[in-house]
């Protein structure tokens, strides 16, 4: 029997180890109790009530957790309570987002959702307060908060499974063999899978002559797919992203930091859902596969051992850490003074002048593009003090990171 102390004793264990607001409902969905010293009221629903009348549902099955989630992107456990054959009530735990939201992507939401400007202060609060949790770890946790209520252990596969099958209606396409068919009929086959590959070769091996070669000739080799019904920009600026997407997973394969790939595709996708007009958005794929090829081009170039390369990709990771030269030699798997030797022969400089130099490129960047303080940036970057940060800055640009300032302001 599902005895009432037990389940508060449970939802005040599951709160202090996941961190997460757990909520008792009885089987009329009124809160009974609530272990919740961190819960943040989302300002988009009047009560709490409200929240709970739209998470509990009396016909859910007590046999597996449920993951439920909002229109505003919030996920919450809910665990039928069933003692017997008969329905005692309900136990939600989160909120809980499967996905980190940056400042940008909360003010996007807020636009989505129409937040007006006097909610819209504790709009972004209540976000910013929100934990975040990979899509398994809410699976596991859910698992966690069933097994201590029916002492029942639980395939996560099964549950992912049973969840997909609740709530939304699952969107399919309608007869894709018969679209299909209709297109061998009028011979508007797409290019081929060979071309594709040939021409992304291109951007592999940094020849950018071939890949706009490539690029002006699809239409030579087979049909562009129509990624949207309802509007040619859309059509064109999907195209793009596609086009985007497959660019940088070449760009990587051609050497360039997967960080640097993924960063530069954010912000070309971005830029693409600006533009107006499929002349800007042809011209700006042309752009983007360019900028690639040239990376890549400039990469191979510095054609470094496989040691050096992972010391180079680890410092461009962890640039605003203190970086040691022992865990760089662990990355490397090899001594750390044959890794010292190694990189001044390859690189033409010792590690430390190595580590300077980044950071040094990197706080030309926060001059130009922020309001931070000199102290502030050799905060971040890591350096002892100002003082010594202005004194790297000079020997590698020539002046003071204050004359720099000043004089790219002008």
């Amino acid at each position: 029997m599902l005895d009432v102390n037990h389940l508060k004793y449970i939802c005040n264990i599951f709160n202090q180890s996941s961190e997460l607001s757990v909520f008792l409902l009885d089987k009329q969905g009124k809160l009974y109790f609530e272990s919740a010293s961190s819960y943040y009221n989302n300002p988009l629903y009047q009560s709490k009530e409200e929240l709970f009348q739209k998470l509990m549902n009396p016909n859910d099955s007590y046999e597996f957790p449920i993951i439920r989630t909002t229109s505003y992107l919030e996920n919450f456990i809910s665990i039928a309570l069933n003692d017997g054959h008969e329905s005692i009530g309900t136990i939600l735990a989160g909120p809980v987002i499967d996905s980190r939201l940056t400042e940008e992507m909360i003010q996007a939401l807020s636009l989505d959702l129409n937040v007006s400007s006097n909610q819209k202060e504790a709009f972004m609060s209540y976000y910013h307060s929100l934990t975040f949790l990979s899509k398994m770890k809410i699976i596991y946790l859910s698992l966690n908060l069933y097994y201590m209520i029916y002492q029942r252990q639980l395939d996560p596969d099964e549950v992912i499974e049973r969840n997909r099958s609740i709530g939304s209606k699952i969107v399919e396409i309608n007869n894709p063999d018969i679209n299909i068919s209709e297109r061998r009929q009028e011979e508007k086959l797409h290019h081929t899978y060979e071309y594709e590959q040939k021409m992304f070769q291109c951007l592999i091996e940094g020849d950018e002559q071939g890949i706009i070669q490539y690029w002006h000739s699809v239409t030579e080799f087979g049909e562009l797919g129509i990624l949207s019904k309802t509007s040619q920009l859309r059509n064109a600026k999907n195209l793009g992203i596609t086009v985007i997407t497959l660019s940088t997973r070449a760009a990587i394969e051609g050497g360039i930091y997967y960080e640097l790939a993924y960063t530069l595709s954010d912000l070309y996708i971005q830029k693409l859902e600006e533009l107006n007009s499929n002349r800007e958005v042809d011209r700006f794929i042309e752009y983007v596969l360019r900028d690639f090829t040239q990376r890549v081009n400039k990469n191979r170039l510095l054609k470094y051992s496989k040691p050096i390369n992972y010391c180079i990709k680890y410092i461009f990771n962890h640039l605003y850490e203190k970086i040691e030269l022992t865990t760089l030699a662990e990355i490397a798997e090899v001594h750390p003074s044959y890794l010292s030797s190694l990189f001044k022969e390859e690189v033409g400089m010792t590690i430390t002048n190595y580590i300077h130099y980044a950071k040094i490129e990197e706080s030309i960047v926060l001059l130009k593009f922020t309001n931070h303080s000199l102290a502030k940036i050799s905060t971040i970057l890591n350096f002892y003090d100002q003082s010594y940060f202005s004194k790297i800055f000079k020997r590698f640009t020539g002046v003071t990171p204050t004359q720099y300032r000043n004089d790219f302001f002008k």
